[in-house]
């Protein structure tokens, strides 16, 4: 059983927007494959929970940006289970360039739900305990995001509705899209806010054909996306510099 995921890849043209930047959404995809091939190699990948109606749900996703990626550079991937907290999986990793220098660091909290009763379960329900390795290095925390009373009017918002290229076989849309969401209400046009931290928080799953309604909003240096669903939030962002 291999505990530690480490793997190399490249950032092609189709991670960046066109600013030349790594989209968040593209971050996102690849934190989320090599947290899957962990996954896997720990004895809890999709092939495994799916039969037994269990997957693991992102709660809470927090990263760190040290230096943005450039296109065609190669990065070398680490990603590993760091704790159990109260019934939470806390996951950490970091990306490197190919001197080992790090470029980002990230962590996630998860929780363990039933896909068919759509309800929460305990780590119990897993066939293989998890090991718990700890930060290895890692400070960033994945947070639980407080909006501020004094948020305002948003300067930015849109009304997005979910299609089938969204929704993952969790039945919702995928943890990638949001990134999508946040970047298409911040980055319109030749507006670019240069983020250096993001806490998200994924608050209530958003499904097939389901409208949010996607506003940003200014606070001092820091921006604060919120993703309203039909009676409920989906989701919460904080981005800052």
């Amino acid at each position: 059983m291999n505990s530690l995921y480490k793997g190399k890849s490249r950032i092609t043209y189709y991670d960046l927007d066109f600013h030349g930047k790594v989209k968040l959404s593209a971050l996102l995809r690849m934190v989320h494959i090599a947290a899957d091939v962990n996954a896997k190699d720990l004895g809890i990948g999709f092939s495994v929970l799916y039969p037994l109606d269990i997957s693991f749900i992102l709660q809470r996703f927090g990263l760190s940006v040290f230096r943005m990626p450039k296109y065609d550079e190669n990065i070398i991937i680490r990603t590993w289970p760091a704790a159990t907290v109260r019934g939470t999986f806390i996951r950490k990793g970091d990306m490197t360039d190919a001197k080992g220098n790090k470029l980002m660091e990230w962590a996630s909290l998860w929780i363990l739900f039933n896909i068919v009763e759509r309800k929460i379960l305990k780590p119990s329900a897993l066939p293989v305990e998890i090991p718990a390795l700890g930060d290895m290095g890692v400070v960033v925390e994945p947070q639980k995001i407080s909006l501020p009373n004094s948020l305002g009017t948003p300067f930015s918002s849109y009304i997005h509705t979910v299609k089938y290229a969204e929704v993952d076989t969790n039945i919702h849309m995928n943890n990638s899209i949001y990134g999508d969401l946040i970047g298409n209400v911040l980055f319109s046009g030749d507006t670019y806010l240069d983020w250096k931290q993001v806490q998200i928080n994924y608050q209530a799953e958003t499904r097939l054909d389901e409208q949010i309604e996607v506003s940003a909003y200014h606070l001092d240096d820091t921006q604060y996306v919120v993703g309203q669903a039909p009676g409920r939030t989906s989701f919460t962002a904080k981005l800052m510099p």
